[in-house]
């Protein structure tokens, strides 16, 4: 009607924010300093619940395996697979209960650097680690022996996980989940929904793990893919990552219309908050495949120079 302000609010969704904020709990006073910043944890959650119980079953099985080894035809496993699986537990640890999650809902760039840990860091940690036999010794005899059947050559689950390792589903799958999650509407769904957080993480570090298993597989399903076919892998995993990074540092308007509402720790804004977000996707995670396709480079090398050493010489009558 005339004489009626038709002017529409220019920020519904900072108003809806600011109230899912406020329902979520008490706002945090911003940090000023990353002493305050490493002080952020919250190890009372059933998440420390569970990676404590993972890694205990891990070092029982590990007694056990090693315990034996020397007795039998059994192996142990060495300091530096332990090593890996340790350095993975502790990623995992830093990402889901350490300040990087306590403070992700507050800043967009922690929440970039959560996923790379989870997809990047972690999952390939573990898959390196090759923690499967610590395990399967964790299990009673009898249990071990129909799980170790069935991950065997021809096993029910050696099948399944033949499935969803196949290198071409996987990287769809891999991709699809980077760029599914950080659509606005689902990516602030998982912001303020603890359950959906949960979910959230468990696709990342699963498509993690189906990712860099063509790459290092352990066993007992070591990778098919021969050196050049895991450079090529690799490249076609790079260029849809960075994309993604690069656009979200470079749109220019802020996406994630939540984290107007937060607290600005070290006095980083919104736009700010999601371009340098989009710079640790872009450019640490781009290092992160460089480099692996870098290592995968010189063992192919390697591989060749070994086999070119040991080919017979053929020797020519005059």
């Amino acid at each position: 009607m005339p004489g009626d302000d038709q002017t529409p609010n220019p920020r519904p969704r900072r108003a809806l924010s600011v109230l899912l904020l406020h329902l979520g709990g008490e706002s945090r006073e911003p940090l000023d300093s990353f002493s305050a910043f490493w002080s952020e944890w919250a190890l009372v959650s059933p998440v420390t619940v569970v990676l404590l119980f993972l890694y205990g079953v891990y070092l029982f099985g590990l007694y056990r395996l090693n315990s034996r080894a020397g007795k039998s035809d059994v192996m142990s496993i060495s300091a530096g697979r332990v090593a890996l699986t340790t350095l993975g537990f502790a990623a995992l640890t830093f990402a889901l209960v350490g300040p990087v999650d306590v403070l992700a809902e507050d800043q967009f760039f922690l929440h970039m650097i959560q996923h790379l840990m989870l997809t990047l860091i972690a999952a390939p940690l573990m898959l390196a680690a090759s923690p499967v036999a610590a395990y399967l010794w964790s299990l009673p005899a009898d249990v071990r022996h129909v799980v170790s059947g069935s991950l065997a050559g021809h096993g029910r689950t050696n099948w399944v996980l033949r499935k969803l390792t196949f290198p071409r589903a996987v990287i769809i799958v891999y991709i699809l989940t980077m760029y599914v999650w950080h659509l606005p509407v689902l990516y602030d769904a998982a912001i303020h929904s603890e359950p959906l957080h949960y979910l959230e993480h468990l696709m990342f570090f699963g498509a993690g793990m189906m990712f860099w298993w063509p790459i290092a597989g352990p066993a007992p399903m070591r990778s098919q893919l021969s050196y050049p076919q895991r450079l090529l892998y690799l490249m076609l995993a790079f260029t849809p990552s960075a994309a993604l990074g690069a656009g979200l540092t470079l749109v220019g308007t802020v996406l994630y219309t939540h984290y107007e509402a937060t607290p600005m720790h070290w006095g980083v804004g919104a736009g700010e908050d999601q371009s340098i977000g989009g710079l640790i996707m872009w450019v640490p995670g781009s290092f992160i495949l460089v480099g692996a396709a870098t290592v995968l480079f010189f063992k192919w090398y390697e591989s060749e120079a070994r086999g070119s050493r040991y080919k017979p010489k053929v020797r020519v009558k005059p």
